[in-house]
């Protein structure tokens, strides 16, 4: 039978070795995923639009999820993506095609699907100049 000063040595080694790659295994994965692509890019007014991106990172096990963003409109796709991965979602959800209808200051959201996240006013910054949209969103369930 050990002794219980060997018995107490070796579960403090294996307690620091646990919390070891329990911190490496935080540090180490993402906290979000890369985007895959986007799907839709929808003006809500001269300068701004509201970016539809797939997210399709889970693999065969994990549904494909939509996250919308409210950003300054960028011509080019990759700019795009570049600023999306530094920006937050004010819409995360299974369900894709959200966006219904734009209105002067709003606009009118639908899912059909899970929701995950969602803020009902999303604001962008343009040439200095912070601009906010409101958002309704209409929720069923299939």
């Amino acid at each position: 039978m050990l002794k219980a000063r060997t018995s107490k040595r070796t579960y403090l080694i294996l307690s620091a070795v646990c919390i070891m790659q329990a911190i490496y295994i935080y540090m180490e994965s993402p906290a979000t995923p890369e985007p895959s692509e986007i799907i839709s890019v929808t003006p809500v007014d001269s300068t701004g639009a509201i970016y539809e991106v797939l997210y399709n990172s889970g693999g065969a096990t994990v549904p494909f999820i939509y996250r919308y963003f409210l950003m300054e409109k960028i011509n080019d796709p990759v700019e795009a993506l570049d600023k999306i991965k530094s920006s937050h979602p004010f819409l995360v959800t299974k369900s894709p095609n959200a966006v219904r209808t734009v209105l002067p200051g709003r606009v009118k959201l639908t899912t059909l699907d899970t929701i995950y996240k969602y803020r009902n006013t999303a604001y962008y910054k343009t040439n200095g100049e912070l601009k906010g949209i409101k958002l309704d969103l209409t929720s069923d369930m299939p």
